[in-house]
């Protein structure tokens, strides 16, 4: 245990400054340092275990009071951050980001340097949350020749197989900045190809699904037209027909049910899928394919039937703030 003196609060019980108490860390502690501590409850407060930081760390800490809760002026004061040398202000900055909604980072584009994103893009060192955030930054404030480095990162990739470009935001930003050309390699590279790798099928997938949701480069339509190739890879397709029918795509009808007559163990995932798009369609031909399905599979049929009654499509807990109880504190070995 390590006797600490408290000599600032950021945020809790005032009455802790100056108090001095008892934390635990696995890791030997140096005398006469400065610590950040996060504390909870009251009798007794638990603490976490302390992270040294420096003097330019509290400076950033007691800016953090002064921000507002959302939007583009909180962005852009942990925007100046992300080079910070002192690694616990940098991944606080990177975390920020990693909550913000790509409307804020579109708002701060004009702030962001573009040459320092690319350097990190291709620094190898550099963790590949990051990096995928990196790629996000691009597609704010790169340039349509800035594309180029998708290939870039492919061919390192290719040469070290530990390197990890961040595939579905490197995706997302090479579409952003190549728009349909980009589209079009992605579709012939990763979704039209039976060769091509899951995880890289799996990542184009999930960035054309950010494009129809937040960036709206493209129109929806045309994004919808590139997920619809994945139909033709059976095993794979369920992957994007909840994205057709959340996208109001009612042209593949007939695939769809196809899918579900020609399944076999393999592809056994696209049956509940196909239920689920026919039964959100509002179409007649939907509902009656749906019945032709019934007539072949009906415990299928009703086990996916079943499951809409329980689940309505993504939901998220949201995060309770922190209470009155919850103290965060400065504090310094005495």
């Amino acid at each position: 245990m390590y006797r600490m003196r408290v000599i600032e609060v950021f945020k809790g019980r005032p009455k802790l400054a100056d108090s001095v108490i008892e934390v635990a860390s696995i890791k030997e502690l140096p005398r006469d340092a400065t610590f950040w501590i996060v504390g909870y409850g009251e009798a007794p407060t638990e603490w976490d275990s302390p992270e040294q930081v420096s003097t330019k760390a509290l400076s950033y800490l007691r800016g953090l009071s002064r921000l507002p809760e959302r939007g583009p002026r909180r962005l852009g004061y942990f925007l100046r951050f992300l080079q910070h040398g002192d690694e616990l202000v940098a991944a606080d900055a990177y975390n920020e980001f990693a909550e913000a909604t790509l409307e804020d980072i579109a708002a701060v584009a004009d702030q962001l340097d573009r040459e320092w994103v690319i350097s990190q893009l291709r620094d190898a060192s550099v963790p590949v949350h990051r990096r995928r955030l990196c790629w996000t930054f691009l597609s704010q404030c790169g340039t349509a020749a800035d594309a180029s480095l998708f290939d870039e990162m492919l061919r390192k990739r290719e040469v070290d197989a530990t390197f990890d470009p961040g595939m579905d935001a490197a995706i997302a930003c090479f579409i952003a900045l190549a728009g349909e050309r980009g589209l079009g390699r992605v579709e012939q590279a990763y979704l039209a190809s039976s060769d091509a790798e899951y995880l890289d099928s799996f990542a184009a997938i999930n960035a054309i699904r950010v494009h129809g949701t937040q960036l709206k480069v493209l129109p929806r339509e045309r994004l919808a037209a590139a997920l619809r190739l994945m139909l033709c890879r059976p095993t794979l397709a369920d992957l994007v027909i909840p994205d057709l029918a959340r996208w109001g795509d009612w042209s593949m009808i007939d695939r769809v049910a196809k899918l579900f007559e020609e399944a076999n163990e393999e592809a056994r995932f696209v049956k509940p899928a196909a239920v689920l798009y026919l039964k959100t369609c509002p179409l007649p031909a939907a509902a009656e394919a749906l019945e032709r399905l019934r007539a072949i599979d009906a415990q299928t049929v009703q086990a996916a039937e079943a499951s809409m009654r329980f689940y309505n499509g993504p939901t998220t807990v949201p995060v309770p703030p922190p209470s009155d109880d919850d103290a965060s504190s400065g504090l310094q070995a005495p």
